[in-house]
């Protein structure tokens, strides 16, 4: 049902877009922003779904709950950094935008440095 309140939410923001650039284009572009805000705020309980299932899986496997929340912390991560990177490409801004992904790349990086070394430490120790 999630998808249905995506779609409907987006043809409502694109109609809204497409008669503002008509009318007042500098509003559309805002009118672009709130859609996206709209969306994200439609999916937050889907968003607490998957972190809740997240941790009954952590707690089924007994893995460090620590590890996956970094995980789903990359995963969010890559999610607003896309959103963000097109809103800047909506504002015809690909600089911007491409500055925002390397951003991103960046901080998911210096996020999976722990899990990484973890899972060098495991291979390491099972070599042994």
């Amino acid at each position: 049902m999630g998808v249905l309140k995506v779609i409907l939410i987006a043809f409502v923001g694109l109609i809204t877009v497409g008669v503002l650039r008509e009318v007042k284009p500098s509003l559309a572009a805002a009118a672009g922003i709130v859609t996206g805000l709209c969306i994200i705020y439609s999916l937050l309980d889907e968003f607490t779904m998957i972190i809740e299932n997240f941790r009954e899986l952590t707690a089924l496997a007994e893995i460090d709950n620590a590890l996956v929340m970094t995980i789903v912390k990359i995963i969010g991560i890559g999610y607003l950094t896309e959103f963000s990177a097109g809103i800047a490409e909506d504002y015809g801004s690909q600089s911007i935008a491409k500055k925002v992904e390397f951003g991103g790349k960046i901080c998911i990086a210096v996020l999976a440095l722990p899990v990484i070394t973890g899972l060098i430490n495991s291979i390491g120790s099972l070599v042994r």
